[in-house]
This record gives C-alpha cells, structure tokens and sequence, in this order.
C-alpha cells in the first residue's frame, strides 16, 4: 500500500467507525455479494440449480443410508435437509470469507475499501444462496407427507442468529488467515469433526449420556435447532435454544468484529 493511501486509510479510520465505514459503502458491499454469486455459476448450464440440486442429493444419500439406523426420527428427510442447509450456509461462508479478503488484496493496495468488505460479501452471497434453497422445503415437505406450521417470526430469528454467528466467525478466521495461511488449512480439517460432532444425520438424543455435555456447548447445535423449531418442528424454539442461540450469536459477532478491527491497521503489511 503506498503512502497516500495508507494516509487515507489511517484517516478513514479515525474519523468513521467500523460500522459507519460499511455502512457507507454499503453499495460496493452490495455490488461484491452479487458479483460472488454471479461469479459462482458463471458458464454453469444449471446456474443457481446447483444451490438446489447438492442439497438434495446430500438428502437423497443421507436418508438411504441412515434412514434404516433413525428410524425414530419423523420426515427424516427434512430432518436433515434442514441441518444439511444451515451447516451448508456456515461452512461455506467461513472458508469463501477467507479466500475473499485474500483475493482482495489487489483492489485493497490501489483504493481504499474498509477490508471487511470482502468476508462480508462472501457470507452475504452464501446468504442469498441460503434463503432461495429454503424455497425447496415445501416440496420436500410435500414429499414426505410433513406438514409444520408457519412460524415467520421465529424462522425470522433463527436466520439472523444463524447469520450472526457466522459473520463473527467470518470475520475472525479471515483476518487470522491473513498472518497465518495455515488457518484455513486447520479449519478445513476442523471441519469434518464438527460437521459429525453436530446433529446434522443423527437426533440428539443419540448422543451417549457421557457426551451431552459437550453437545451443549457445541454453538451449531443450538443455531440448528432453532432453525429446525419453525421449519421441521413446525413450533416455538424452547427458552433455553433460543437463549443459547441467542447468546452464541451475540458473543461470535462482537468478538470477530472487535478483533477484524483491532488487526486491520496491520492487514497492509500482509496482503
């Protein structure tokens, strides 16, 4: 970064607050999101119709072979298309945000953008991916004979929460992955545990006594199961998911946004 963009960065910064920085360039933010998800299916026969078709083919396989093992669990189908959609959303988003804020760093040498730009255009594309596939739940509703109420203020809840947890974890593993490449590569791997240690293909109640401990402190299992209330159980989240929804969101959100921040100033001497 030369010098009088730096200066003009160091001044951005001091004069504007993290928030009302985006909030200004709310425009270009809005701009990157649709160009990720442009960018995504570009020459794609199919376009968006990927977004649809890899959660119901994940469906389709987890159901044929672990609908004979949970034969407990109702319309296990949206079961798990459901947990499948959150955890698609999170994952994602995580790791694009880190490509984002990486692939960025061209345009972040040349002009100023607050940086936070990038990983938030990568979790809002994902976003938007997010809300159209919710749109299939009612053929799979249809499907398999599932009818849940409609519930527009808790599912209302639920995406925010789920949102809110992820930006804030966005946002911290980008700006980590920037000092240290290995972060993506750890959480990638990371991954995999967490995606078996969460109740995505399997209830809860399947957990071993032992264990259930750690599934409470696991965040996505709450977010999931505030999702599921409105949208497979067809009801109110219990007190005690939404509090702890509630909380996760809260604390992943602050705690990203005040340490992208604190390590910003720095980002220049990396990208």
């Amino acid at each position: 970064m030369d010098a009088p963009t730096r200066t003009l960065y160091q001044g951005g910064v001091s004069r504007l607050g993290a928030a009302a920085r985006i909030f200004a360039y709310r425009d270009c933010l809005t701009l990157l999101a649709a160009r990720a998800v442009k960018v995504r299916y570009r020459g794609s026969v199919l376009g968006f119709g990927w977004s649809l078709l890899y959660p119901l083919t994940a469906m389709l396989i987890l159901t044929l072979v672990f609908s004979r093992v949970f034969v407990g669990v109702r319309n296990y189908p949206l079961y798990v298309i459901v947990g499948f959609l959150a955890w698609g959303f999170f994952s994602l988003s995580c790791v694009q945000a880190m490509d984002a804020l990486l692939s960025g760093a061209p345009v972040l040498r040349k002009v100023y953008l607050p940086s936070a730009l990038f990983p938030l255009a990568a979790v809002f594309a994902n976003l938007v991916n997010l809300l159209l596939s919710i749109l299939i739940l009612p053929v799979v509703m249809w499907t398999v004979g599932a009818s849940p109420g409609f519930h527009p203020a808790w599912l209302l809840f639920a995406l925010v929460a789920l949102l809110a947890f992820t930006t804030g974890l966005a946002l911290t593993l980008a700006a980590l992955n920037v000092f240290f490449h290995d972060v993506r590569y750890f959480f990638e791997a990371g991954l995999l545990i967490w995606f078996y240690a969460t109740p995505i293909v399997y209830p809860a109640e399947a957990v071993p006594t032992r264990y259930a401990s750690l599934l409470w402190l696991n965040p996505l299992y709450w977010l999931i199961e505030v999702l599921r209330a409105p949208l497979y159980e067809g009801t109110a989240p219990t007190t005690t998911a939404l509090g702890a929804a509630g909380f996760c969101a809260v604390a992943s959100l602050t705690a990203g946004w005040l340490l992208f921040n604190r390590l910003d100033r720095r980002f220049y001497l990396y990208l």
